[in-house]
């Protein structure tokens, strides 16, 4: 084997190893949550997603999840009605007016929300929505959520929207169609797979989310929902709490937790691909 062939074969190797190392730690983590979680979930049956969790001093029953999985579905919910047409027609206007004034100020904007720690939104959220009406509400921990989300759905769409070669546009306004019907039929048509998928990252990083939910929603676990108007719980928000509790029950719901909240982000991002099919050019 000359020299050339031996550094290809080394090259490959290394390579192949460097890639290994960098998804080994997301397979620990997905196994180690899998065998803390699943029997947990399995001991507790379909009570762990319709039961409120036990108090401290219930050991006898394990409990359930049902009002940190019904206040995450509903304020993540909530947070993409809100996100996603504010920052996809934001992102569209982007892509169409690449240099207005307007265009540079909602790119400079939306790339300092992505640098902005959590918690100091969530503390935003509070100072206008939980402390004039004095009280934490599942709602404001939705619009907290919806402005974590923004940045992620505004930045994927408009690379998606950038993406669409010029060629296809000008062949729609060719043909005599009008801009909004090449912003429907082309350009979002062409894009839809990175629009997706900046949905999809989105969702998963606001149900991942606990620091603003602190400073909002708060958490509420004796009933399974209140209403929008009253504080509720998440899965983040449970598993925080419990985690650092000293009671040997709490751990072992917040790793049923954890697990249910692992299964959500894998079923999200598998339904995502499968439902927006790829457009090849």
């Amino acid at each position: 084997m000359d020299a050339r062939r031996l550094l290809d074969s080394l090259f490959t190797v290394t390579v192949t190893l460097l890639a290994l190392a960098a998804v080994l730690p997301i397979f620990h983590i997905i196994l180690y949550i899998t065998v803390k979680g699943l029997p947990v979930v399995m001991e507790a049956g379909i009570d762990f997603f319709t039961e409120i969790p036990p108090s401290p001093i219930r050991t006898t029953e394990l409990g359930g999840i049902a009002p940190a999985l019904a206040g995450t579905l509903f304020m993540t919910t909530v947070a993409t009605l809100l996100s996603v047409p504010i920052a996809v027609l934001a992102a569209v206007f982007s892509a169409e007016y690449p240099n207005h004034s307007l265009t540079r100020v909602v790119r400079a904007t939306t790339r300092s929300l992505l640098e902005v720690p959590t918690i100091v939104i969530g503390i935003v959220v509070f100072a206008l929505l939980v402390q004039p009406f004095g009280r934490f509400t599942a709602l404001a921990g939705a619009v907290a959520l919806a402005i974590v989300m923004i940045p992620y759905v505004y930045t994927y769409t408009e690379l998606a929207l950038l993406s669409v070669p010029r060629t296809y546009i000008e062949a729609g306004y060719g043909i005599g169609l009008k801009r909004a019907q090449v912003i429907y039929m082309i350009t979002a048509g062409v894009a839809r797979r990175g629009i997706a998928r900046g949905v999809t990252v989105a969702i998963a990083k606001a149900m991942g989310e606990t620091a603003p939910l602190l400073f909002t929603a708060f958490g509420a676990r004796n009933m399974i929902f209140g209403g929008p108007l009253e504080p509720s719980d998440a899965i983040t928000l449970m598993i925080y709490v419990f985690i650092q509790s000293p009671f040997e029950h709490w751990h072992k719901i917040a790793w049923g937790a954890a697990f249910v909240l692992l299964v959500l982000y894998l079923a999200l991002f598998l339904i995502s691909r499968r439902l927006v099919k790829e457009v090849r050019l």
